[in-house]
């Protein structure tokens, strides 16, 4: 796991802003206690197998999983209040991160045994939740005389908690109306690790204000990399970039922890949740590749059917996104992920203009979901 050789203040600040956005940026989660009779039932029957989305899914192997996973998360979020006290937080960090796992691996699991999306828009924000419980055990690990020094990063965004982690929780956020939290998830995935990751930045941005430019590279390479050419191409290049990108995608994950796995009982499903993150971020025409394998159409469809109504999720179904150099189609405030703090005002019919050598790709201008004027 990278880690750094100190706690620097940098790495301080970071923990601090995490808690400031858990206060500023509330989950929409209820203070209430989990329903676990109702998550539960949610474990699909035989007979509903038969509609699940992923066909290479042993039913045996999705209700020995389901029971493991519910139960995990089940027995580590009642059993841990009663240790919170404990001085030593190695067994709490432990526990907590597994759970943050194991509720990464329990949403997958349910979209590919057909569940409703709508259920992983319930449990996401627990999801959250729990990812910054765990990244407060690890921030008092990296304190305590165990870490000998070293800071390691929450989520280190390098190896396979890249996939584990940040870009499911990141996707799935996304895609089930929580674009608004980013700034939330992005204190976790930003802490002590030394660089930044071109897709999850692209992903982010237009939801986070002075995020700067995002980077022409992608920590984990290979496959994610690819999709960063869908980014910087025109609107009607993408499709057959994002067909590509799926033909490609199974070989050129096989050094992602997910390939090979479908004769195990820990099979969770084949699924690109970038693929449906981008195209839905983008508003990409997915008519020529939505039923390739890989391709989580109804996550995308879940996203769409919001219809803008969430804060933070790009532009509304009749407001398109603008080319620079097009005229503007209506009069108010637009932004472009092509360059931090760039929200603007724009009467209607004066041309939208370029965002010169952005590493963003090419300049397309979105409505923002903010139309007040900015004050002093």
């Amino acid at each position: 796991m990278p880690f750094r050789s100190a706690l620097t203040d940098d790495f301080l600040s970071q923990h601090a802003r995490l808690l400031e956005l858990k206060t500023a940026l509330p989950s929409t989660m209820t203070a209430k206690a989990i329903d676990w009779k109702k998550w539960k039932s949610w474990k699909r029957s035989v007979a509903q197998l038969k509609e699940r989305r992923e066909h290479l899914m042993n039913p045996e192997n999705y209700s020995r999983r389901f029971d493991k996973l519910v139960d995990g998360l089940h027995m580590v979020t009642t059993d841990l209040p009663q240790y919170l006290d404990q001085p030593e937080v190695n067994g709490l960090m432990a526990s907590t991160q597994q759970r943050l796992w194991d509720v990464m691996n329990w949403l997958s699991l349910q979209y590919s045994a057909g569940a409703e999306v709508a259920q992983m828009a319930e449990v996401w924000p627990y999801a959250l939740d729990w990812a910054e419980e765990y990244a407060g055990f690890s921030h008092r690990f990296n304190e305590s005389p165990d870490a000998y020094g070293r800071v390691c990063a929450h989520v280190s965004l390098s190896t396979e908690s890249y996939w584990i982690v940040a870009l499911r929780l990141v996707c799935f956020g996304l895609l089930t109306g929580n674009a608004s939290q980013m700034p939330r998830v992005m204190a976790i995935l930003d802490y002590a690790n030394d660089e930044k990751d071109g897709l999850l930045e692209r992903l982010v941005s237009p939801f986070m204000a002075g995020r700067g430019t995002p980077p022409d590279k992608c920590l984990r390479h290979l496959p994610y990399r690819k999709l960063l050419k869908v980014f910087a191409a025109a609107p009607d290049k993408r499709p057959p970039l994002m067909v590509k990108y799926l033909e490609e995608w199974y070989e050129a994950s096989r050094r992602e922890p997910y390939v090979n796995q479908h004769d195990s009982y820990r099979f969770e499903g084949y699924w690109s949740w970038e693929a449906a993150a981008t195209a839905w971020m983008l508003d990409i025409d997915d008519s020529t590749f939505r039923d390739m394998p890989f391709y989580p159409r109804d996550l995308v469809d879940f996203a769409r059917a919001l219809d803008g109504a969430v804060v933070g999720s790009p532009s509304p179904p009749s407001r398109p996104n603008v080319p620079a150099n097009h005229p503007c189609p209506e009069t108010g405030w637009w932004f472009t992920p092509a360059k931090a703090g760039s929200r603007r005002h724009f009467t209607q019919g004066s041309i939208m203009p370029d965002v010169e050598g952005s590493a963003y790709g090419a300049t397309f201008w979105q409505w923002s979901p903010d139309q007040s004027a900015p004050t002093l």
